[in-house]
């Protein structure tokens, strides 16, 4: 995905935004599968209340409350809690996200902040800094 944003993001083509996004998304899928706080229920809802151990395996972007049911979280959610020193930047490669595919294209997002935000997200994933504290 990564190479193909690229190729995107040099015919300015803001689609290189989806990719990156879900280039991001991919690792922090990956991070939140072998972040060790899902081995130990007590350090985890120390977070939030309302995480459970199975929440490792949240693919929603969004959490939601389904009538009846204990909060559901979304991999936005779980980032959030677990991983601050990226929550900003893949929070933000999310919208952009949005913006380019039911909206007309970036508009809030700057593609270079975009691209920065892809990078910080990667770097952390790639030095093994996405994990709980």
């Amino acid at each position: 995905m990564k190479q193909t944003a690229e190729l995107l993001w040099n015919q300015g083509d803001d689609w290189f935004a989806v990719c990156y996004f879900y280039a991001a998304y991919h690792m922090a899928r990956a991070a939140i599968m072998t972040d060790p706080i899902f081995d130990d229920l007590t350090k985890l809802q120390a977070k939030a209340s309302w995480l459970t151990l199975e929440d490792r395996y949240v693919t929603a972007h969004q959490g939601r409350v389904v009538s009846g049911q204990p909060r559901k979280a979304g991999v936005n959610d779980v980032v959030r809690l677990l991983y601050p020193g990226i929550a900003a930047q893949y929070i933000r490669l999310h919208m952009a996200s949005v913006e380019v595919r039911y909206q007309e294209g970036l508009r809030a997002i700057h593609r270079d902040s975009a691209e920065q935000d892809f990078l910080a997200v990667q770097a952390a994933y790639l030095e093994r800094r996405l994990i709980a504290a």
